[in-house]
């Protein structure tokens, strides 16, 4: 009764909507609040659970009980960073579990963290001086979230690439529907189900903004990174990276920059040099999420 996939993170890229559009198809069951201790839809046994005793494996797959006939799912994103020997043990239980990972820019990925983070401290990011945000942004567990190249790189040395399903925030944003279909095909299960696909909950607060000396801050932390994953992917990465640079060498005037960074000016530049057709996000483009071999394969990545 162990789950059939496991929703690994990111956090801060799109996991709340992904779970509440999964729990409304009819043939894939994940653990609601009714079924989770303080109301909460995060199993996190591998990373909180399995050391505070709360749960051993059987009591953990005896949740999933209730799933029984249908594909089951655990959706918890802290999942993302777990260490190897806790990814072994996973493996252990479930080899043959498909693993979801979903990826946000992480210059915008790491701002909606702090803002989260402060947020349920009473603290408004914009009380906070720049030297202390940039030491939040600095804390292992903020830069572990948003190395996807290490994170990726961890579970393919238990599962294999077809088992690896890699989406993107803008896809959920630009293709909710045919997202939803090519993750539907990954885990088996119909494609054509009958319920309405659910935009809400992708930003529970709407455009905002942040910072642009901020931004221009997280882009230098993370041009690197951003410049081996777009060898690996290119399509959305290859827009992160050309944020990262324009922020880096000629940051936008405003002192405010909106995000999701597809909400700004830069979304348009990128567009307009990319000289993709069709555009990119538009009705006619294709998603760029998948199975990690197709999309790796489809960016002549490794």
């Amino acid at each position: 009764m162990f789950p059939d996939f496991l929703g690994i993170g990111a956090q801060k890229a799109g996991t709340t909507w992904l779970h509440h559009n999964l729990q409304k198809h009819p043939e894939i069951w994940v653990p609601t609040r009714e079924v989770l201790p303080k109301g909460k839809t995060e199993v996190h046994y591998f990373d909180k659970r399995i050391d505070e005793g709360l749960l051993d494996d059987r009591s953990y797959a005896l949740l999933f009980e209730r799933g029984r006939g249908r594909i089951t799912g655990d959706i918890t994103p802290a999942y993302s960073i777990l260490d190897e020997r806790r990814i072994h043990h996973a493996c252990s239980l479930m080899p043959d579990a498909k693993i979801i990972f979903l990826m946000r820019n992480p210059i915008e990925r790491t701002w909606s963290q702090a803002v989260q983070h402060f947020d349920r401290r009473k603290v408004t990011v914009q009380s906070l001086s720049e030297s202390r945000l940039r030491d939040f942004f600095n804390l292992k567990g903020v830069r572990l979230r948003s190395d996807y190249r290490h994170i990726l790189e961890n579970w393919q040395k238990f599962y294999p690439e077809e088992q690896i399903f890699v989406g993107f925030l803008e896809d959920i944003h630009f293709h909710p529907g045919r997202f939803l279909r090519r993750l539907y095909r990954f885990l088996r299960t119909s494609v054509s189900a009958d319920y309405r696909i659910t935009k809400d909950k992708i930003f529970s607060r709407g455009t905002q903004e942040m910072p642009t000396r901020l931004a221009a801050h997280l882009a230098q932390d993370y041009h690197e990174d951003l410049r081996k994953l777009e060898d690996c992917f290119g399509g959305y990465v290859s827009f992160w990276l050309y944020c990262a640079e324009r922020l880096i060498n000629d940051p936008p005037a405003e002192k405010n920059i909106p995000y999701p960074l597809w909400e700004s000016s830069l979304w348009e530049e990128w567009v307009s040099s990319s000289g993709e057709s069709p555009v990119v996000g538009s009705r006619l483009a294709k998603p760029h999420s998948g199975p990690l071999p197709s999309i790796t394969a489809a960016s002549g990545g490794r």
